[in-house]
């Protein structure tokens, strides 16, 4: 039984020193002789912003007892078209993009309609603010710019009563 434990001591002893002489770190001759240097330039882009175009105050609605559509107009900034436009709607913390809207061209003013059908992801657009958004996408980059905003105010009985529109600062 001695011999027994002498052996396993032993053992465990020469498994020891072998791991230790295994995991111990060792130097190695490596580093980066590379001295070559680069440079380069980073440019950025700016998206230009959609054109309050028209007449101001550059919205309107349509009515019918209550709201039924909510016009605006606007021009795509040089270098891009209409189909370059993004349109998205919000009321409080609830946005929605837009789709369905109809726009026509005149004299390089576009003038969008939005049917207030088209806004029920909002929840009721009875009283508070409406707001569109349009924005350029760029479609190389898939970079946005700055919106402009077009906000009508609407009554409790949906009645739009009052519009307004601001381009980016």
């Amino acid at each position: 039984m001695r011999r027994h434990i002498q052996i396993v001591a032993v053992a465990v002893a020469v498994l020891g020193i072998l791991f230790a002489t295994i995991a111990t770190a060792r130097p190695v001759n490596a580093q980066w002789l590379d001295r070559e240097a680069a440079s380069g330039i980073f440019k950025t882009k700016t998206i230009p912003a959609p054109l309050l175009a028209g007449m101001s105050p550059y919205c309107s609605w349509n009515s019918v007892i209550t709201t039924t559509a909510l016009v605006f107009t606007w021009a795509p900034p040089a270098g891009y078209t209409s189909s370059s436009v993004s349109i998205t709607a919000q009321k409080g913390a609830v946005t929605q993009p837009v789709t369905g809207a109809t726009t026509t061209s005149s004299g390089g003013v576009n003038t969008t309609t939005v049917p207030v059908s088209l806004l029920n992801a909002l929840g009721s657009l009875l009283g508070g603010t409406i707001v569109i958004h349009l924005t350029v996408v760029d479609a190389p980059s898939g970079w946005v710019s700055k919106s402009v905003d077009y906000s009508w105010t609407m009554s409790l009985a949906g009645i739009a009563v009052g519009c307004s529109a601001k381009a980016p600062a």
